[in-house]
């Protein structure tokens, strides 16, 4: 329901310090221009597949990069103790002990529901060169000042405790506030027992300046909230579900899709698109969005697997694609959609012009960039990434402001590629391997 209300309640009042490490280090043979890429990962240690958390920012104006590394131990532990109080069975002696030995949604055991939710996953904007990180789904997302050189680790407030934050938010700069999602982590975890059960989802409103919190649409929506976005003209509010869960045949049951008509006061719920992750409006017209469609499961992994590895396995529904939707008065209508036999784990796509033509580009594992026609959702053509010393995977990618080259981030490089020629015109290459299934960003903040 839509409720426009004030919140009596501040959850945004748990804020915390925490240790960080802010590397430096040089962009040499990029040609100066004022953006910025930002780049949230897991980098691999000497020791581990999982050994920290790495953020990198790439500032073009500078022709320097910063590299800011965090702890895992400063985002799991304070987070323990909220999901045992939300698990369904309820276990509050010991800490959680027992949920060691408990199983979890994908029927994944502790380790690999911990591993899920801590990943970091997008990046949003927050002016003066502040940027958050926001995780999976969890009981926190961090801030990073680039300028004073300093993490804040933001937590729900005590009323909030079994909530958790959505992966994504949305800035609005002309009024210095975020739109967030939450949800329900109690109400999750029953989902553990019936997969068809109610989660109580929250769509909020922050003034940074103020602290003040608005409750913009609260109700039975989903879990696992993954992306949420306003239309340019301020008229639609879409947000994102990625369920990925299963029914009793083993057949995936539809992710959903929220559409708000803000200014009509109407809503929507479209389960058409099996795995609508992420979403995106039309740069031109804000009455088209599209959709992403992954269209593939987590299944449990062995320990061991895992943690060779450092990625879940997927089990595959057929290849993924990307839905085109007209919003009318009366609802949403697909009006198109496009997909290739060989376009699987769809985790990044994105609408840009380029040089007059609008088109999508879209990834493909292992290492595939597919271009396409937007009017007709028609393929015009494909090209690979290459890594010069190991097998190049995608982990997330973001084009330029003019739309003119592509920033690429693979488990072992970061590379500048242009859209025309799909010649490589950067690259910087990593000594260790990146878990990057995430959500990059080119930001016009670099100023910092």
């Amino acid at each position: 329901m839509y409720t426009n209300k004030q919140l009596s309640i501040n959850i945004y009042k748990m804020e915390t310090p925490i240790k960080a490490d802010f590397e430096e280090f040089s962009l040499e043979g990029i040609k100066p221009h004022d953006s910025a890429v930002v780049i949230p990962t897991v980098a691999s240690t000497k020791h581990s597949r999982f050994g920290t958390h790495a953020y990198y920012f790439l500032n073009f104006k500078t022709g320097k990069g910063v590299c800011v590394r965090i702890r895992h131990t400063d985002i799991i532990l304070p987070g323990i103790r909220g999901l045992s109080e939300a698990y369904h069975k309820q276990y509050r002696l010991l800490h959680g002990l027992r949920l060691l030995f408990e199983t979890f949604h994908y029927k994944f055991n502790y380790f690999e529901q911990i591993m899920l939710m801590t990943v970091p996953h997008t990046v949003t904007e927050a002016g003066n060169g502040r940027f958050i990180i926001s995780l999976w789904s969890y009981f926190m997302y961090f801030i990073v000042d680039l300028r004073n050189k300093t993490v804040v680790r933001r937590s729900a407030d005590s009323n909030y405790q079994n909530h958790v934050f959505g992966a994504k938010q949305w800035f609005l700069p002309e009024s210095d506030s975020h739109l967030y999602m939450t949800y329900s982590l109690k109400d999750s975890m029953r989902k553990v027992l019936n997969p068809m059960e109610r989660v109580y989802s929250h769509i909020l409103k922050r003034e940074n300046r103020t602290d003040r919190v608005e409750e913009i649409w609260s109700g039975y929506f989903a879990d696992y909230m993954h992306d949420i976005l306003l239309s340019n003209d301020n008229n639609y509010l879409v947000v994102c579900e990625l369920g990925r869960f299963s029914d009793q045949n083993g057949s995936l049951i539809p992710s959903k899709a929220l559409i708000l008509d803000l200014q009509n006061k109407k809503k929507w719920v479209i389960s058409s698109v099996p795995n609508a992750a992420h979403a995106q409006f039309d740069p031109d017209d804000s009455g088209i969005v599209y959709f992403s469609n992954h269209n593939f499961q987590f299944e449990h992994t062995p320990f061991k697997d895992l943690f060779k590895r450092g990625s879940y396995t997927l089990k595959f529904f057929g290849p993924a694609s990307v839905h085109k939707y007209r919003l009318t008065p009366n609802g949403p209508e697909e009006t198109s959609a496009f997909t290739s036999p060989d376009l699987f784990r769809l985790t990044n796509f994105h609408v840009f012009k380029h040089r007059g033509r609008k088109i999508l580009a879209a990834m493909g594992a292992p290492n595939l960039i597919f271009i396409a026609d937007t009017e007709e959702m028609k393929f015009i053509r494909k090209f690979e990434i290459v890594n010069p010393d190991s097998d190049a995977y995608i982990g997330t990618f973001t084009p330029s402001f003019d739309g003119e080259k592509l920033y690429i981030q693979t488990t072992r490089s970061f590379q500048i590629v242009d859209v025309s020629s799909a010649k490589r015109e950067f690259i910087r290459s990593y000594k260790c391997n990146h878990t990057c299934s995430n959500h990059s960003i080119t930001s016009r903040d670099a100023d910092w």
